[in-house]
């Protein structure tokens, strides 16, 4: 006999995302001076990778430069841990500003996904 699920309600539509129309691949160093990348048109994902295996490196996106400061206040810089990668879905991401700790030179190799673009 099969298995009823009781619910309230309706059920919940699910939307599944596949895939991305285009990536694009980056690699550098970052420095203790802020390196902002534009993007247009606005890519929808982010996965940026902090090589380094003794120095964090801080990311913000669209927004002001990147600063090396984290704290208990919520905050718009997000702090990669050495050897350790960041991966998030935004609506838009306009701008991508890295930056490493004072006197610090970390590499990072990202990429950037983008849905819906057309390329002439």
């Amino acid at each position: 006999m099969p298995t009823q699920i009781s619910h309230s309600g309706g059920l919940v539509d699910a939307v599944i995302e596949l895939g991305f129309d285009q990536v694009k691949y980056f690699e550098g160093p970052i420095t203790d001076v802020a390196s902002t990348i534009f993007i247009s048109p606005p890519a929808r994902r982010i996965v940026l990778e902090n090589c380094s295996t003794e120095s964090s490196v801080f990311l913000r996106i669209n927004d002001e430069p990147a600063t090396a400061n984290v704290s208990f206040t919520p905050g718009d810089d997000v702090r990669i841990q050495p050897g350790c990668t960041y991966t998030m879905d935004y609506d838009a991401i306009h701008s991508i500003s890295m930056i490493a700790e004072s006197g610090i030179t970390v590499d990072v190799k990202g990429l950037i996904g983008f849905k819906g673009t057309v390329n002439c």
